[in-house]
This record gives structure tokens, C-alpha cells and sequence, in this order.
């Protein structure tokens, strides 16, 4: 387990070890889950189209996006992939 503080203001540093291991970098969104007496923070990831699926749950109407679309966004750009 990794320890931060809160500051006065609110805010925490998030150790070099976890923000290494997300991948996150300064200007990245981040969203947080209250679970009880707990909080879960993780990165905000959108995808090229803009959407965040993370926050995606059910049956969502996804417009004209088709599966391609959906798979092109949620995997990541093969050498081998048309572009």
C-alpha cells in the first residue's frame, strides 16, 4: 500500500509509483468512486471518438458508430490494422 496526504486545499500527490504504473501524466483527467468508507480513483481514458468507457454501463444507443467503430476505439492500433 502506498500512503499521500490531503493538503489544506483538498488536494493529494499521487505517489510516483502509482501514477508510473496508471500511466498518468500532469493535465490527465482522473475520476474517483466514493465504496463506503473508501475511495477508488482511476484514469479518465476517451477514446477518438470521445467517448469514455469507463463510464459506459447497460445498453447505451451509440448512434452511427457501428462495431467496427466500437472495436477500433476500445483496442489498440495494430501495425498490421488498416489505418
Amino acid at each position: 500500500m502506498v500512503a499521500g496526504t490531503v493538503s489544506s486545499k483538498g488536494q493529494i500527490t499521487l505517489p510516483k509509483r502509482v501514477r508510473d504504473a496508471l500511466g498518468i501524466e500532469p493535465g490527465d483527467a482522473l475520476d474517483f468512486e466514493v465504496r463506503g468508507h473508501e475511495f477508488v480513483g482511476r484514469k479518465k481514458v476517451l477514446t477518438e471518438s470521445g467517448i469514455d468507457w469507463n463510464s459506459v454501463y447497460g445498453v447505451v444507443n451509440l448512434g452511427d458508430l457501428t462495431t467496427d467503430d466500437i472495436m477500433r476505439d476500445l483496442r489498440p492500433i495494430r501495425a498490421w490494422d488498416d489505418q
